[in-house]
């Protein structure tokens, strides 16, 4: 498999900025797959080799989902660069930690309490492990230290204030949360489910106007961007931070569902509940390998308050990758 991370291709990038996307045909025919849907569809996209960018709601906040544990992984990489953890330690998850249903963590919990952080690392990206991104995300210093660190990387556009596992719970219109001492398995389905159709409803409309936990397509993309160039991490992390991205098991209907066959796409998608019909956000970000030696892109693509079922969703979303694929697969 040809890597997606490449030196050369990336030090373009170095002397690039990422403004806001100027219109382009590309941006056009975004505009019209968008219609297929009733929600907001954003996104931003830029060739890592010449800067050429497109974009489409761009600067609007969408709600980042599971696309959160991709700037919590490189967060936590940073603090293995700092020397403040390494790779191959151990980590204790506790039972307040412990989120079954999507989390290779709980299904071995009972077993197994100690994992290594690489190990981690891959399963809350590449598997969108629950369990590790609450863990993660408490010993990376919670919302302050993320804030902190985007100042650090000089990224405005994005917000993680709350864990995941809060975030879902607001967005079910769960009022009283409980201490996170007082966490144990499968109280997160318990507590949604006793929540009034029409109140999740309700929560959910609050959840799609919350600042909180959001990200813009631009900025997405420039984390991205900052990423692949080696500008966040190490070179030996940046690669590890690539391979994990590549390892991503979820969403192949998104951006790479209608790319050729063995497209290599280092991304991370997220997806919130459905309160009725009201689908909170479907989302898709990561770099893609472009044929013959056009390079690389990064693209972001974004879904919030559609009522559209998850396919119609993801199909908006892997047409608008197909078309800035094949714009940018030309410049080869």
């Amino acid at each position: 498999m040809k890597s997606i991370l490449s030196r050369r291709q990336c030090l373009p990038l170095l002397a690039a900025g990422l403004c806001p996307a100027a219109d382009s045909p590309v941006s056009e025919q975004w505009r019209q797959i968008a219609t297929e849907t009733d929600g907001m569809v954003g996104a931003a996209a830029l060739h890592l080799g010449s800067g050429r960018r497109a974009g489409m709601h761009g600067s609007e906040r969408f709600p980042l989902a599971s696309v959160c544990k991709l700037p919590i992984a490189v967060h936590i990489l940073a603090m293995v660069d700092e020397g403040r953890l390494a790779l191959d330690e151990e980590l204790e998850i506790p039972r307040y930690d412990v989120w079954p249903g999507v989390s290779l963590v709980a299904e071995k919990w009972s077993r197994q309490h100690r994992f290594r952080l690489d190990e981690l690392l891959e399963w809350m990206v590449a598997k969108s492990d629950n369990t590790a991104v609450q863990t993660l995300f408490r010993i990376g210093g919670g919302g302050k230290s993320m804030a902190a660190r985007f100042r650090q990387w000089q990224i405005a556009g994005v917000r993680l204030d709350r864990s995941e596992r809060q975030c879902g719970l607001e967005a079910a219109g769960v009022r009283r949360i409980p201490p996170v001492s007082r966490w144990t398995p499968g109280m997160n389905d318990e507590l949604a489910a006793a929540v009034p159709p029409e109140q999740r409803l309700s929560a959910m409309r609050r959840f799609l106007a919350d600042p909180r936990d959001t990200a813009t397509p631009e900025a997405t993309v420039q984390l991205l961007q900052k990423l692949f160039a080696g500008q966040l991490l190490s070179p030996r992390l940046t690669a590890r931070m690539a391979e994990i991205l590549k390892a991503t098991t979820t969403g192949n209907a998104r951006i790479k569902g209608l790319l050729p066959a063995g497209t290599v796409v280092a991304h991370k998608t997220g997806t919130t509940a459905t309160a009725g019909e009201l689908n909170g956000a479907t989302n898709d970000a990561g770099v893609i390998l472009l044929p013959d030696g056009a390079g690389q892109l990064a693209i972001a693509v974004y879904v919030k308050g559609s009522t559209r079922d998850q396919a119609t969703r993801e199909r908006v979303i892997a047409r608008i990758a197909k078309a800035a694929f094949d714009s940018w697969s030309n410049l080869a």
